[in-house]
């Protein structure tokens, strides 16, 4: 499998954890170093296993279902790290019903030995593009 292809999977991996809502599997995704970051949409940024951990116990707790259709934008492999954009159209089931939101996210992979680790995590919600405006491919 080329470099490119296993942080592809690296990064399906990231969402398949993400929609399974279990901490253990999202646990499995991340390097366990102190300078990672996630920053969720609309949160500050988080720093570090502990509270990046724990902010996915808190999304999955109050989250009964997410499903991600993602389309890649950009995928960009450098030595040992590569930074995946994509576009994240998620539906999601909670305790306030379903809601729909796109959102642009910025993922970032380390190699640790012969595997890729997400060490960031940046999600920014996408506001309604104007009628006259193309949508992301």
């Amino acid at each position: 499998m080329s470099d490119k292809e296993a942080v592809r999977s690296a990064n399906r991996a990231f969402y398949d954890a993400f929609e399974t809502l279990e901490v253990e599997r999202m646990e499995r995704i991340w390097l366990q170093e102190p300078h990672i970051v996630c920053i969720h949409p609309g949160w500050r940024p988080l720093s570090g296993w502990g509270p990046i951990m724990h902010s996915w116990e808190r999304i999955f707790d109050s989250t009964f279902e997410m499903k991600f259709d993602i389309a890649e934008i950009q995928l960009l492999l450098h030595g040992d790290v590569a930074i995946v954009v994509v576009q994240e159209n998620l539906t999601q089931r909670g305790y306030d019903g379903v809601a729909k939101s796109t959102v642009l996210a910025t993922n970032v992979f380390e190699r640790s030995g012969s595997e890729w680790k997400m060490v960031l995590h940046h999600g920014s919600p996408v506001a309604m593009p104007r009628d006259d405006e193309p949508p992301i491919q």
